[in-house]
This record gives structure tokens, sequence and C-alpha cells, in this order.
């Protein structure tokens, strides 16, 4: 007998949720990273945690060898250090010739857009209000966030003297930490499922990538579909190695920023702690600018954000943002002695690099956090040592110093006019840096050689560890100037000087 079908009934397929929707992203919520929790909790589970720290801080470049720790954690190390299949190297070497052209726009957006947008959504929010201080551990996270930026972006990043696939291997270990101890505080919601789950992760990803993109747009400045591809690019191989599921890994610019959208409409919303986390961060950044700066982060993140998810951070227009409307038509950020008014150009430029200032400092906490830009950042984006930026000089006659150069040659600095043999001028003291001028023909070494240097100021002194990072002929005198920045100064020496520095302004 024949088989007829009935035509009133409709035989489809049922259909699969759409990509980045919020059924297809829910499940996504409560998942987290097998591989590197599994690592955590056996670490947890036999004592071995401890010993963590020193282990991370030991091996700083892609090619540094792993040092002598548990077996779990060396195989991890070996088997989450390759990267995916899908990783052009060509492609990776343009996103950071890329990054070089406009990486100061791109760290102004990090501060100002992609951390607070991870702010307006009140699941990580939750997760970040567990830390204990709020201020040091905002500072704490910036300088972190940053660093990270650079690792991954800078020049070589990926090669053996790179830092991106250490510096990515040890934030997936801090991810699976956190997801450990904030999943067991009665505080957070079953509901909310994994902190930093599978569907943070594609969006962190979206965040540093697709999202800065558009953070530049909005600056004026729209980069060739080549070069947005090719930073996109950087960002899918990051999410890829950071833990992301590869179901989840959007490879191009298209799929990432649809990624971020949907994530804004299915997970922002208010909530106290995104907003005590904005202000928090928007004051500490706001410590480390002259005081005609002060304002414009909050301006900016107005502008880039948008009234809606300002108005969910608790951020209000301020009279600052009309200061913003000559830049709308900036197309070219780094090269800023093209554009018309090299005045209100260098207000940004400064607006970052004093944000940039403050993270260098090395006084965070218990924990040093030990800052690295790497030399072609610097030459790229034409950056004198950030100290200098900000530095206040006061009256430097009050000061006397001593220089240790590498050939073991001892200077007497002093601010006196004039420099002969052994003797050199002290130009310049900041908490995170000094410059000298002194005779070439001392042989005090090239960029990046070490001092010590010790600084008094009447009956007052400190010792510190620097490494020159910037030499230059002063014209004038003949002699060499030599900017150095503080090698991870202790917090008692940076209070001492930046006591110095208040009594000199008042």
């Amino acid at each position: 007998m024949e088989m007829t079908r009935d035509p009133s009934i409709e035989q489809t397929p049922a259909k699969s949720p759409e990509r980045w929707s919020r059924e297809y992203s829910l499940p996504w919520q409560s998942c987290g990273d097998p591989t590197a929790d599994s690592v955590i909790e056996k670490l947890l589970s036999s004592g071995r945690i401890d010993g963590l720290h020193s282990i991370l801080d030991a091996i700083q470049r892609n090619g540094d060898a792993v040092p002598d720790c548990p077996p779990v954690l060396r195989s991890y190390f070996e088997e989450t250090a390759r990267l995916p299949s899908f990783a052009n190297q060509d492609t990776l070497s343009h996103s950071q010739d890329v990054f070089a052209r406009y990486g100061l726009p791109m760290t102004l957006s990090l501060f100002c857009l992609v951390l607070p947008e991870g702010y307006a959504a009140p699941r990580p929010a939750l997760a970040l209000s567990f830390t204990k201080t709020m201020y040091d551990h905002t500072r704490r996270r910036l300088a972190e966030t940053a660093q990270f930026l650079l690792d991954v972006v800078s020049p070589g990043a990926f090669g053996p003297d790179g830092r991106a696939i250490r510096s990515i291997q040890k934030v997936r270990l801090m991810h699976a930490a956190a997801r450990f101890f904030v999943k067991r505080k009665k505080e957070w919601p079953q509901s909310y499922g994994d902190p930093i789950s599978q569907t943070d992760l594609a969006a962190v990803a979206g965040g540093f990538g697709s999202e800065t993109i558009r953070g530049l747009e909005k600056l004026g400045i729209v980069l060739r579909e080549e070069d947005r591809e090719a930073y996109t690019h950087c960002w899918a191989v990051m999410s890829s190695m950071i833990g992301l599921d590869d179901e989840l890994v959007a490879r191009d610019f298209r799929d990432m920023d649809e990624c971020v959208k949907s994530y804004k409409r299915h997970q922002w919303g208010p909530s106290t702690e995104g907003k005590e986390l904005t202000r928090s961060l928007m004051n500490m950044v706001n410590r480390q600018l002259p005081p005609l700066l002060r304002g414009l982060p909050e301006a900016y993140l107005y502008f880039l954000m948008g009234p809606e998810g300002a108005e969910i951070l608790g951020v209000s227009r301020n009279r600052k943002s009309s200061v913003l409307r000559p830049f709308m038509g900036l197309n070219s950020f780094i090269n800023l002695s093209q554009h018309k008014s090299r005045r209100l150009a260098r207000i940004i430029r400064s607006l970052t690099l004093g944000i940039l200032q403050g993270v260098m400092v090395r006084e965070i906490g218990d924990r040093p956090v030990k800052f690295y830009m790497q030399p072609a950042i610097r030459k790229a984006w034409q950056m004198d040592p950030v100290y200098r930026r900000f530095s206040r000089k006061g009256n430097l006659s009050n000061y006397q110093a001593t220089v240790q150069l590498p050939d073991t040659t001892s200077l007497q600095a002093s601010a006196d006019t004039g420099a002969a043999k052994n003797q050199c001028l002290l130009m310049d003291l900041s908490r995170t840096g000094a410059s000298i001028l002194v005779d070439p023909g001392l042989n005090p070494g090239g960029a990046g050689s070490s001092f010590t240097i010790q600084i008094r100021r009447h009956n007052a002194s400190v010792s510190l560890n620097a490494i020159s990072c910037h030499q230059q002929m002063d014209n004038k005198t003949g002699l060499l100037r030599i900017g150095m920045e503080f090698d991870n100064p202790d917090r008692h020496s940076v209070r001492i000087i930046q006591k110095w520095m208040d009594q000199e302004e008042t």
C-alpha cells in the first residue's frame, strides 16, 4: 500500500538558534574553562597553590623555560602554548603594525570604553566587586589589563622574545582561580552560571578587538578593511588560546562585532557594583592627570559608550565634553603634528600618557606591578619617558643625588649650573623616575643600562634602582640627557618622593 503525505502537516526541521542570540548564548553562560579549571583545582587539593605567583613571575617571555613546578602545571604550560590552526603569522604581524600606528587611541578606548563596558554587565561587575580594597584593585586591574594589551599586540608578541603566549596562559589561570573562589561565595547567584564564563570570554575578545575599532571610528579614525580584519585576527587567536570554545571564536570583524552587540543587549543593566567600579576607575584615572585634564575621562566615557551605557554606569555628561568636539574629524591620531590645532591634540595625547603614567607606577598594594612597554612601541608612539610628562620639578636646588654608573663611576648630581668630570645635573624628578645631564665621556651606557641613584632632600634620602630608557644630547650644554625610570621601587621610597613633590607645590 502506498503511503501518501498529508499536505496539512508541515514537516520542516527544527530551526537552530541564531548565532549570538540569547537562546544560543545562554547555555555557554554556565561553562567555564575545563582545562585551566582542572589545573587550579588540582593545585588547591594538593596544597601547592601558594607557589603559583613565583612561578608565573619567573616566566615573562614566550621562550623562557618553565621553572621547577608541579607536573600538572608544567603540562598546562606545554599543552597551551600552541597557536590555533587558523593563526596566520603574516596577519599577526600586520595587526601589530596597526597597533603601533593607532595604539594611543586604542589604549584610550581600553580605559574609557572596554573596561567600563564590562562594568555595565551586572554579572562580571559583581564578580569584580568581591575584591577587598576598591582603589588598590582598580589600579591593579588597570595596570594588568594595559599590560595584557601591550603583551598581545606589540611587535613580535607571539615570537620567542615576545610575551603574548605567556601572558595569555597566566590570565587563563587567573580566570580559573577567580571562577573557583567566586562560585563558592554565597553572594553569587546560582542563576548567574559561571563567573568569567564562555559567554564572557567571547565578549572580552570582542571588547579588545571589534569594540576597540568601533571606539576608533567614534574618534574619527576609520581603518582600512585589511587593517580591521588583521587586528580582529589577533584577538581571535587570543580568544582561542585563553580557553574559548572553538564554536564561539569569532574569526572576522563582523562576527565579533555581532557578538559584542548581542552581549550588550542581553547582559547590560544597572547595578550598584557596576557604578562603584566605574566611579573608582574614573577617580583613579583622574588622580594621574593635571587639574586641567581632570574630568576628561568621564567625558570620553560618555562620548564612547553613548548616553545609554553611561547612564547604566551613573556617568553624566559634563562640561568638558565640549573639548572633544574639535577631535571628531581627526583622521590621524598618532601623527598629531598634522592636526590644525596642535594644542588641543596635545591634550588628548597627554590624557592617554597621563593614565599610562599612573599604571606604570609600581607601588600598588603589597604586590608590585612590573609594567613593561616594548622599546619598539615607545619609538612608534614617539614617547619620551612617561614620567617627564607630569613630573613636578619644584626647586631642584633642594636636592642632592649620587648616581652609580654601570662602570662603577660615582657621580654627584646637583641642580647647580655647569657640570664637570664626575658631576652631573639633576634636571627632573617624579615618583616614577628622574632625568640627569651627564658628560658623555663618562661612559654612562646605552638605553637599558641599570643605575643606582640616591636622592637626598634635607635630612631624608631614598636609594633606588633605575633603568635608562631615553638618552639624547642636549644642544645647549653639550651634555648627554639620560631619562631613567625607577625599577620596581618600594612603596616607602615612592611615598617619600610624592611627599617631597607635594611640599614643593605648596
